[in-house]
């Protein structure tokens, strides 16, 4: 077995199994993006890696590989992950998502992956919208200027990414890019301070089927902060409902302190969702 750099060609006539993960051309972007391809001696494709920095974080690699169904099992994934090592750019570790159940993460806890951020069910249905108290402060997200918003969804992101991602410098662009589009303005909401600044923020999401919502404060430390975030969820929950919209996924973490209580008292369903490390 060799490597080599996957190329077009390849995803231009690639079989049905390369599609299980979202692969690109190698060094699509930068040092930063790279890929390859694993080949048998008849130079029939076995395996395929690729790893990237994302534009908003750049403290670990996202790492995936895929194997081919007949030769599983016999330490070509391993293989391919040792070999994307030595591509890295830089001396940072890998890292991956996926629901508990997933292969993937079976996977990376084989190469002694930790667990770095956990999600917890993220599936709610509108209806039970009413264990949240309305909040008076909290108003559409369309009635504040776009730019105002645009600043609270990366100081949000900013700070709830602190402790275990730090965001890259210049994030801000690439967090809040697409916005315009994907951002439901009238269903999200804000939480207003007396001067007009925003305390907190809920973000409706609609490039995604079922919808998601994303709330927390704008700073750690904001005097009510749960109250205001509760707030913020039950208006875009009610905006939603009166839509006919029944279920959203909620968007965030464990770790969030504003937003876990009123995640729990909204009795969500689903799998867990882990985010981990891969030691290289």
């Amino acid at each position: 077995m060799r490597f080599r750099p996957l190329t077009d060609a390849d995803l231009a006539s690639r079989p049905a199994w390369l599609g299980e993960v979202e692969l690109r051309a190698d060094g699509w972007r930068d040092a930063d993006t790279r890929s390859t391809v694993a080949v048998d001696d008849a130079g029939d494709i076995v395996a395929a890696g690729i790893l990237w920095t994302s534009r908003v974080h750049e403290d670990r690699y996202w790492a995936e590989v895929v194997v081919r169904p007949d030769v599983r099992r016999r330490r070509v994934g391993s293989a391919m992950l040792a070999h994307l090592a030595t591509l890295r750019a830089r001396d940072i570790p890998f890292m991956t998502r996926g629901y508990v159940d997933d292969e993937r993460l079976a996977f990376a806890f084989h190469w002694g992956a930790r667990t770095i951020q956990v999600v917890p069910p993220a599936r709610v249905s509108t209806s039970r919208r009413r264990v949240l108290r309305p909040y008076p402060a909290v108003i559409s997200a369309a009635q504040v200027p776009f730019a105002q918003v645009l600043a609270a969804h990366a100081d949000m992101y900013e700070w709830i990414h602190a402790s275990w991602s730090p965001v890259a410098p210049g994030f801000a662009a690439a967090v809040n890019s697409g916005l315009d589009d994907d951002l439901d303005l009238e269903a999200s909401s804000v939480a207003l301070a007396g001067d007009g600044t925003v305390r907190a923020l809920a973000a409706v999401y609609c490039d995604v089927d079922p919808l998601v919502v994303c709330a927390e404060t704008t700073r750690a430390q904001v005097r009510g902060g749960e109250r205001l975030v509760e707030g913020c969820l039950r208006f875009a929950l009610d905006a939603l409902a009166a839509r006919g919209v029944d279920e959203v996924e909620l968007d965030g973490h464990v770790t969030d302190p504003h937003l876990l209580p009123n995640w729990a008292r909204l009795a969500p369903s689903g799998p867990w969702f882990l985010l981990v490390e891969i030691p290289v």
